[in-house]
């Protein structure tokens, strides 16, 4: 399943098996690659992240990283933090201009995306 697949309260999933369950929960819940979830059967599926266009932001430093930060938060765009220099991002091309013209370096991958769940994001499920 892609990112925004992943978030969710409602939806028809489909198993490796083949076979169909409705997903049915009461909050959107937002599921991270390789999370559990319990069927009503008692048995586990597991989730599995399917690959996407994405963008991988380098910084130059400490402070160029918190200013690409902050321009990306203030257009409520949701991020993985990879490791201190680098911010994955759903492939963009309008937010990708931004980005070069802060000085950013860019690069274009096809990678499973784990965005923050952010501060009202659940894990419980």
């Amino acid at each position: 399943m892609i990112s925004a697949d992943r978030f969710c309260r409602r939806k028809m999933l489909t198993l490796d098996s083949g076979k169909e369950v409705m997903l049915t929960l009461e909050k959107v819940v937002g599921f991270r690659d390789n999370d559990g979830l319990e069927l009503e059967n008692g048995d586990w599926v597991r989730i599995k992240s399917a690959k996407e266009d994405v963008i991988d932001i380098v910084s130059k430093n400490d402070k160029h990283h918190s200013l690409l930060s902050w321009h990306l938060g203030n257009r409520h765009l949701a991020i993985e933090l990879i490791n201190k220099k680098i911010i994955r991002i759903e492939k963009d091309h309008v937010i990708a201009l931004m980005l070069e013209g802060l000085g950013a370096r860019l690069e274009y991958k096809k990678e499973v995306f784990n965005p923050e769940l952010g501060a009202y994001g659940s894990k419980h499920h």
